[in-house]
């Protein structure tokens, strides 16, 4: 059975006990005194949407000029009509600072306030935007078609056997939309078959604590955490091992700073 339905996913009643839950502070994720194990989460609840913990990622070893490539669309009429495609792969600033990593804490608890409209992915001017996404598992994701040409999603599940291909939406027309909901935790690549060279991710998280990078390569996980110590984790595209350390937090705040190593990238 498909791990992805093609269904609007519907919030989950905010828990009475959710209240009870956040008086004594949110403990998604929390590591005991004694040990880093994984807290399973529980039930989704209403988390508030403030700062917790924020950061910089950064990539070292590279010449970050020349990993910026021109993509070879073939001639293609309408996608050559838009400028130069910049494959997204890398995005990475002169400083060394990197897009598209996503952050996560390990552990983190679901939350049933979430937004009310499912986030976007668009197709426009023959690329995904945005490259990289993160979710919380049970959420849907809106595919949009703002191209005037055909484009389609293939949706394909990353295992340790390779991929599993598990939706393809066929969008042939400008405003054509899609709904897809992503209900299992996992790492979700995006193609479109009629242009090859367009793809991106949908990071599904078991729980609401996770950001992705920013060009300046900051991110900011806007949920609340409670005081403790905490596994976090960040995960690249092109690294196939996510960076992890514990953090502590301190009247409701932490940094952490990531750095990948080129040397140890994989072209996935």
């Amino acid at each position: 059975m498909s791990n992805v339905k093609h269904v609007v996913f519907r919030r989950a009643p905010w828990a009475a006990f959710g209240v009870a839950m956040l008086a004594a502070n949110v403990s998604c994720g929390k590591v005991p005194e004694s040990t880093t194990a994984e807290i399973k989460p529980s039930a989704a609840v209403e988390i508030p949407e403030t700062t917790s913990i924020t950061g910089k990622v950064t990539l070292k070893g590279a010449d970050t000029a020349k990993l910026r490539k021109v993509i070879d669309v073939g001639g293609n009429p309408f996608c050559t009509g838009h400028g130069d495609i910049i494959d997204p792969a890398w995005r990475v600033a002169a400083d060394g600072a990197l897009a598209d990593a996503v952050i996560t804490v390990r552990g983190s608890q679901p939350a049933s306030n979430l937004p009310a409209a499912a986030p976007l992915i668009d197709q426009t001017k023959c690329e995904f935007v945005p490259h990289t996404l993160a979710i919380q598992a049970g959420q849907s994701v809106r595919f949009h078609n703002s191209d005037l040409t055909f484009h389609n999603i293939r949706v394909a599940r990353q295992t340790a056997g390779g991929k599993e291909n598990i939706a393809n939406l066929g969008q042939p027309s400008r405003g054509d939309e899609n709904v897809q909901a992503f209900n299992t935790p996992g790492r979700y690549r995006l193609e479109c078959d009629v242009h090859r060279w367009m793809n991106a991710w949908v990071f599904v998280h078991e729980g609401v604590h996770t950001a992705v990078s920013a060009a300046d390569g900051r991110f900011a996980i806007n949920r609340a955490l409670g005081d403790g110590d905490y596994v976090v984790e960040a995960w690249h595209p092109q690294f196939s091992k996510s960076l992890t350390q514990t953090v502590t937090i301190r009247d409701g705040k932490a940094t952490a700073d990531f750095t990948f190593d080129f040397a140890q990238a994989a072209q996935l």
